[in-house]
């Protein structure tokens, strides 16, 4: 659904597809409905209204949707002059939402991917708060059970993998799963 633009410029809000959160989204005034620009600026409202995005989601999705680099550039820049694009907001809320769920490395990883600096996505996740110790700890506690059949060894092998495989170091995966097995056969 197209953001309706008021005479002098700025989005009114949208009845459905939670618009309405994207307050000052602005385009050319009386701008046709095929402007490039404008249609770039909706189809980027509808993005963000979805979910937060990085700078280059935003660009390979309007690049992909057939938009010329000079008004991808326009959009871009107008989106984070409002402050609706920021790439270090976003890996902050990135990183809280999945730091129950993933070691530092993981998000680290993550971010990159979605074209986050390393500089951004390293403060993000120093910055959380997040215990990486504890969350690790939980996640093996929750995967212990799955894993509770087998033999030490191979219990201790599938938590540890499963922890690295989610980003933890190997110190703090070795201590996690050492934390939730019995204590035989660690020395």
């Amino acid at each position: 659904m197209p953001l309706s633009f008021s005479r002098d410029g700025v989005a009114e809000p949208a009845v459905e597809g939670g618009l309405e959160r994207l307050p000052g989204l602005e385009v050319v005034p009386d701008a046709p409905e095929d402007d490039p620009y404008r249609k770039a600026m909706e189809k980027a409202g509808r993005l963000l209204s979805r979910r937060p995005q990085s700078r280059l989601e935003i660009q390979q999705k309007l690049r992909t949707g057939g938009f010329e680099p000079d008004v991808i550039e326009r959009v871009i820049a107008r989106l984070e002059s409002l402050k609706l694009l920021d790439d270090a907001a976003f890996a902050g809320q990135w990183v809280q939402e999945r730091g129950a769920r993933k070691g530092p490395r993981a998000l680290r990883a993550e971010l990159a991917r979605k074209g986050v600096s390393r500089e951004i996505g390293d403060e993000a996740v120093a910055s959380s708060g997040i215990d990486e110790q504890e969350v690790a700890l939980k996640l093996a506690s929750r995967w212990v059970g799955r894993v509770s059949g087998r033999p030490l060894r191979d219990q201790a092998a599938r938590v540890f993998r499963m922890l690295v495989g989610r980003g933890f170091s190997y110190e703090v995966a070795e201590e996690a799963t050492k934390a939730v097995l019995p204590p035989e056969g660690w020395d």
